[in-house]
Formats: C-alpha cells, structure tokens, sequence
C-alpha cells in the first residue's frame, strides 16, 4: 500500500486509496474523466474571476453525481458524518428527553428510561432558555441538535414548573436508543418482538430479549419488523442465523464484476426449532427484507402483513478524506433461493420516489390479487413453495390496510396535531391523578373510552373521520398515546396490541399451529 501511494504521488497523483466503513483500504486509479475535474476545480480555485466557496460547489456537484446513480446511493456531507454515525450505532449525543410544542413553547413530554436526568426534569416542564438562550418560538425539532452540538457536559435549562420559573442544571451525555422498543409473552406460550432499526446494538438487544421471552415459557415467536428500514446488514445477518439450521444459506451478494459473497448459518441458533412468524409491511425494507426473505426461502417461519418495500442494493460507506463520505451502491443481494428483491427503478426517476402511493392507488393494500407478479421471476423454496423476486417480500399470509387506520392515514397530519394537543392537555391537566397511577393498573384497568367520545365532541371544527362507532378504536390510540408519555414507547406497543390486526391474525396462526 506505501509502494502504491508513493507510486501515486511521483505520477502526478494518478493513484490514491479511500477508506470504507470497515477501514479496509480502497486503491483508486484515476482516468482522464477524474483527472479532467481535478483540473477544472483547480482553475475555478485559481484563475477563475470571481471568489467562489468552491466547498459549496464541490458538495453540490457530488450530490448532482450521486442522485444519477441508484436512489440509493448517497452523499454524506462533513457536517452530517456525526449524525449518521449515531444512526448505525444508535447512540446520540443528549439530556434524555422528549419534546412536544403545542404553542409557541416546547414542553417536555417524556423522560427515557436512560436519562442522566430522571430526578432534574419532569413531564410538563416548559422549556424557556438552554445556557441563557431564549429558546421561546423556535422550532421543537431544532432543540435537540441545539442540546448536542454544545461542547459542555452540564447544561443550564431554565423551565417554567407549575407556575414558577426555575433553573436546572443538567448533564448532557451518550443516549442509546434502543432497536428492540418492545417485547413480552402475549400468553404463556407467544412471544412477541418488536425491531425499529439494525444498528450496532441490536443484536445484543434481540438476543436478550429471545433469551428472556424462552424463560418465560415461549414456544412460538412473533417478529414485528413493520415499519423497519433496515441499516446493518451484518446485523440483519446474525439475527436471522438465530433462526436457521448451520450452513443454510441466508444471502448472497454480487458486485459489478460478477462476484458472488455467500453468507451462511452457523451452529445451531436460540430459536431455530420453534415457530416463527414474522410481521411486515410496505415500509419494512433493506435489511428487514433479508431476514424476511431468508426466513421465507428457507421454509423457517412465516411471513405475515403487506409486499415489503423493495430495496436490494448493498451500500458501502466509503471516506472522501475531509470528513465527507459518499455511500456507494456495490453489489445486489439476493434471497436464497436467488431472488432479488430490488423493484425496479430508473436514474433520478420521480415514479421510484412514488411507488409506495401508486401501490396504494392500485389497491394493492387491500387486496393480493393487485400484487403484480412476473412469472420469470418464478422461484421454489426447498419445500416447493412459490415465491416471487422483482419488488419486495409477498407475505405468506396477506392483511390488508384495516380502514380505520386508512381514515387516520389520510387525515393525518390536521387530525394529529388536534389529537396529540387534546391528549398532551388532558395529562398536563390531570398530572397528579396520572403520577400515581403504575405503568401496569394502567395498562390493564385505565378507560379512555369518555376521552375518545370527548374529543370526537370537542373536535367538530376539525376535519376529521371518526364517528362515534369508531370509539374502542379512538380510545385505545389514547391509551396508547398517554402509556406513550407517561410511561415509555414499549408501552404505547402493549396497549396498542389489541387493535393490531396484524399481530391479532399472527396470534391466531401460531395458537392454530400448537
């Protein structure tokens, strides 16, 4: 590697290397098209007439490049690198909290279970200054960043509580946000796992949680992926070998060139015996789609919900040397059985960014039969099960939008505001009656059946679906919400169970497989 550097360096720099995710090392040659904008960037930087920030130019000329390849690959400025590091490890930079703005100030909503600061701050505090920088009227979501781009390890918050201002002193420090938000026995027999992301942790997390479901007694597992777009696929590797017998295969990779990288179980996993069903959507994707896909090709569990999204690119992330990173579409993946699960897709291709609405405009949310499915991309599972490659994971088992959620979904944004207020307001309000209440008598015996008829009353001038008839729903995304901010997310998951058709039908399956 010195020899080639030195070799790169006395030909007038023909030659330099990168460094990928991995730090593995990257040797590239330069042609006459890389050699032409070296020498273009070097003009405009001396002889061209005007000053220029050529930083600028160079980043938007990368993006022009990057948005001509897949829609996929990407370019990661030097002042996004931080952020997206802590999106692969799960792990940001904060005081442990959450905020909400229903006016004109932002308002503290949920204290994580991992706050440095549970005894320093509480649900209802109102946010005015961060080390005596009025923070009144500005944007919620610029809060956080704000909070962690401070150098300082403790932080001066003045807050408005119960009517009296007061300053508190607090430690910013490493949050991690967990991956597995949700996990529990459904009875003495179904497990039930909920993944948001893969990231660094999450292997870790998963395997705790199988752990601890299989002292309980669980003998079938629910795998909620819903919702999932993927990240490490190294990840999404070692928990689907938790699944499969030693030396199956789980994926396989071809770059440009035509070389092919297999992936392949290990010894026997924690759960490889035991019934599995696993729970997607059209929004589970990348890495959701690998464990999803081998588990279907390899005849280990079940796939229940809606097609996945349809992503079959691997990215590498590859050190431009300032900072800056481009992640790099290198290689198709394909499913055991040789799908590949990457729908199709055009450069800068608008029609790609819509497909997701144009499944839902073709009805096929609600019905399997408007799954388009091409014959040449025919494929059998070992146990002659038909399978189809060319745009996602066709569920075994399909479930369609239930159409309360779909009234919720098109009204979304005006119906939301309106809802989180009136429930952020019926707990500021009520606080003290909710501070006594344990996270599980609220689980099992709260009611919000009066709040969900109150706000339907209340919410007239708004445009929104509900009707009285919708009540139990209405009340239980409530419940949900409250558990959500009184307690922790895993929560609003536990309340907001029973009216998840998707996790009610893969209930019914696994008791109908004992």
């Amino acid at each position: 590697m010195i020899l080639l550097i030195l070799l790169g360096y006395h030909l007038g720099k023909n030659y330099d290397i990168a460094i990928d995710e991995n730090d593995d090392y990257i040797a590239i040659s330069y042609s006459i098209n890389e050699q032409k904008m070296r020498r273009l960037m070097n003009l405009i930087e001396h002889q061209y007439v005007d000053d220029l920030d050529t930083d600028s130019l160079v980043d938007r000329t990368i993006d022009f490049i990057m948005e001509n390849l897949d829609p996929h690959s990407m370019y990661i400025p030097k002042h996004n690198s931080a952020g997206n590091l802590q999106s692969q490890n799960g792990r940001y930079q904060g005081i442990g909290v959450e905020f909400y703005s229903p006016k004109d100030t932002a308002v503290i909503i949920r204290i994580l279970s991992n706050s440095p600061n549970k005894d320093k701050l509480f649900f209802g505090d109102r946010l005015l200054a961060i080390n005596q920088k009025n923070v009144i009227e500005q944007n919620v979501d610029s809060i956080p960043a704000y909070i962690e781009s401070n150098p300082e390890k403790n932080i001066e918050l003045k807050i408005l509580r119960g009517g009296e201002i007061l300053k508190v002193n607090v430690d910013r420090g490493t949050i991690s946000s967990p991956s597995v938000v949700d996990f529990y026995m459904i009875d003495d027999r179904v497990g039930y796992i909920k993944l948001i992301r893969f990231v660094d942790s999450s292997y870790d997390e998963f395997h705790q949680a199988i752990l601890a479901l299989k002292k309980q007694g669980m003998k079938s597992l629910i795998f909620d992926l819903r919702g999932n777009a993927g990240g490490l696929m190294s990840v999404a590797e070692k928990i689907t070998d938790e699944f499969l017998r030693e030396d199956q295969l789980i994926v396989f990779t071809q770059d440009k060139s035509g070389k092919r990288s297999y992936r392949y179980a290990t010894a026997e996993g924690d759960f490889e015996q035991m019934p599995l069903y696993i729970l997607v959507d059209e929004s589970s994707a990348s890495a959701s789609e690998i464990v999803a896909g081998a588990i279907q090709d390899q005849d280990a569990g079940t796939i229940i919900g809606r097609r996945t999204y349809g992503k079959g690119l691997v990215q590498k992330e590859i050190s431009l040397g300032d900072g800056s990173k481009v992640r790099l579409t290198t290689a198709h993946y394909f499913t055991p059985t040789g799908r590949s699960i990457q729908k199709p897709y055009a450069i800068n291709s608008e029609e790609y960014k819509k497909d997701i609405s144009n499944r839902f405009m073709r009805g096929e949310f609600f019905s399997l039969d408007s799954i388009k499915k091409i014959d040449s991309l025919k494929f059998k599972t070992p146990k002659g099960k038909i399978v189809y490659g060319g745009g996602g994971i066709i569920p075994d088992v399909f479930i369609p939008l239930d159409t309360l959620r779909l009234k919720y979904l098109v009204y979304t944004q005006e119906f939301e505001q309106a809802l989180n207020y009136f429930i952020f307001k019926n707990l500021d309000e009520n606080l003290s009656k909710f501070k006594k209440i344990k996270k599980e008598h609220f689980i099992i015996f709260y009611n919000a059946d009066d709040l969900a008829l109150k706000f339907i009353q209340e919410s007239s001038t708004v445009k929104h679906p509900f009707e009285p008839k919708d009540k139990d729903y209405l009340a239980t995304y409530i419940k949900a919400r409250m558990a959500e901010m009184l307690y922790d997310q895993e929560t609003f998951y536990r309340v907001w169970r029973h009216q998840d058709e998707i996790i009610n039908k893969a209930y019914e399956i696994a008791h109908g497989m004992e």
